[in-house]
């Protein structure tokens, strides 16, 4: 079986790949394990506090630590140690990966988006100049993130899926301009699960021809063209029709990660095993039974600190919000209703997450049909997806009935709940907050529960989905809203990013010195 004409430029792409992972050569940094241990510690309670997904916990952890760093050294000079030191004592990067003449790289990074925030922002109003902020420090902490742990396969996976549907993908009631763009931001999102701030940054790399290596100097003339491109993006990432298209192209990843998976598996034998197709459906099977493995244990991984995360909040909400109320201000407190706000919400989660089964054989043939399909077949034609942005104007009654519907089901699904606690005696605000945890706590279960059907290929819905569906609908869309206004205003992060990490993190570099200086006199000694 011949490769098509796009799997040889991935094969090809893969073992260039490779050549770019060489380390540099260079003293490596020295970090005390004591201090690491305390950092790691840290980032497991701070990581709890906020939900994220795991590939994303690196790239926002040196966002967070720039951030920190720029409040007592504005002009962030010498900042780069530092942000690497911590980086490793959190064990975000393996100990003794990072070279010494790496730092300068890093410190080159920061200098550069400093620069061209200093130089755009200068007469803007305060919305543009917070936007404009937090747009380049987030570039820089992805380029940072590069540049001491390339990943040029994820790279070459995510050109190769946007190749393949560039030309599969079609929008009925958009211009043409538009689709590319469009369809490279949504297999980012439905294979890579990147976040908007991480696109962001590709995008400006393709925007910005050797844009890593470049330097601050490069950008003296090009600022207003930095913060056009800048805005584009922004209206790229916000355009209606992109989460619907990386919903579709959802559904399409398992056979591409499964590929990925077989890859990284044996990456010097891809070549040899992809060329021979045999040899490459035993391998695609093998690699589906180890991931199904896998899902249940990163369901479980993922439903436990979702847990941590709902129980520590709700029980600062119970004590700093619920409690007084009900002790102080309404003069009766119910035992009983703050008991269930408290404990419920977990319990709920539990509840939500038990039965994940992982997929089963059919699956797995399905995945190798499509895999035999993508790499072997050199016909591009065949196996469009079609995507229209506005609802269909031809039905307007049918589509009146179906809000209808929708209302009626939110009415149902609300009144409902609001009168059981009302019949058990709930305040006012107790209600509210059962109601927000209770929406929120099964918004998180569905993201996680569809994490774990990333490898699923056209999964029957039971005969009661729709029913379930019906009622479910109304409060994920409440706990989607709300999740995404608390990720806003979290009070939590703020506290921890500023009130407690700052001397946390300067304890541990008083540390880190005081045990450098004790090895260095026991040097002399020998």
């Amino acid at each position: 079986m011949v490769l098509s004409k796009l799997t040889h430029a991935l094969v090809f792409a893969l073992k260039h790949a490779q050549q770019k992972k060489n380390t540099p050569a260079g003293d490596t940094i020295a970090i005390s394990r004591t201090v690491s241990e305390l950092a790691v510690l840290y980032e497991k309670i701070r990581t709890a506090i906020e939900y994220r997904e795991e590939h994303l916990l690196r790239r926002a952890a040196i966002e967070r630590i720039i951030k920190r760093r720029l409040i007592l050294n504005e002009n962030g000079r010498g900042i780069a140690e530092y942000l690497v030191r911590e980086i490793l004592w959190a064990k975000y990067l393996p100990e003794n990966s990072i070279n010494t003449s790496q730092i300068e790289d890093v410190q080159k990074t920061i200098d550069k988006y400093l620069f061209i925030r200093n130089e755009i922002v200068s007469g803007r109003s305060s919305v543009d100049r917070t936007n404009v902020f937090e747009w380049l420090i987030s570039c820089a902490a992805a380029e940072v993130e590069e540049k001491l742990a390339p990943n040029p396969e994820r790279e070459a996976f995510i050109n190769f899926i946007f190749q393949y549907y560039k030309d599969k993908v079609f929008l009925r009631d958009e211009k043409d301009d538009l689709r590319e763009i469009q369809v490279y931001i949504a297999v980012h999102r439905a294979f890579a699960n990147s976040n908007d701030d991480y696109i962001r940054f590709c995008l400006l790399k393709l925007s910005f021809s050797n844009l890593v290596e470049k330097t601050w100097k490069s950008f003296q003339n090009d600022t207003r063209e930095m913060y056009q491109s800048l805005m584009d993006i922004d209206h790229h990432l916000k355009h209606p029709i992109g989460q619907k298209m990386a919903r579709a192209l959802k559904k399409e990843m398992a056979p591409f990660l499964i590929l990925r998976d077989v890859y990284e598996e044996s990456p010097d034998k891809f070549e040899t095993v992809i060329n021979d197709k045999e040899e490459m459906e035993k391998n695609v099977e093998r690699t589906c039974h180890r991931r199904y493995d896998e899902i249940k244990k990163r369901l479980a991984r993922a439903g436990t600190r979702s847990i941590i995360y709902i129980f520590i909040t709700k029980m600062v909400f119970a004590l700093g919000l619920e409690y007084p109320y009900e002790r102080y201000i309404i003069g009766n407190l119910n035992e009983m209703a703050l008991g269930i706000n408290t404990l419920f919400p977990p319990f709920l989660m539990f509840l939500a997450l038990l039965g994940n089964a992982p997929p089963g054989e059919d699956n797995t043939k399905r995945i190798i049909n499509r895999i035999n399909e993508i790499a072997y077949n050199n016909d591009s034609t065949g196996h469009k997806i079609i995507l229209t942005l506005h609802a269909s104007k031809r039905r307007p009654l049918l589509m009146f009935a179906f809000s209808l519907l929708y209302v009626t089901a939110f009415v149902v699904v609300f009144g409902g709940i609001v009168w059981g606690l009302t019949l058990l005696h709930f305040s006012l605000v107790s209600q509210m907050i059962f109601v927000f945890f209770i929406t929120v706590v099964l918004f998180f279960a569905y993201r996680i529960r569809q994490t774990g059907m990333e490898y699923t290929i056209a999964r029957r819905e039971s005969f009661l989905s729709p029913v379930a569906d019906f009622f479910l609908l109304p409060i994920l869309n409440v706990g989607k809203w709300l999740s995404n206004e608390v990720a806003r205003f979290n009070f939590f992060i703020a506290i921890f990013d500023y009130l407690i990490e700052a001397p946390f993190k300067t304890i541990f570099e008083v540390f880190e010195e005081w045990f450098s200086f004790m090895r260095r006199q026991k040097e002399e000694i020998l």
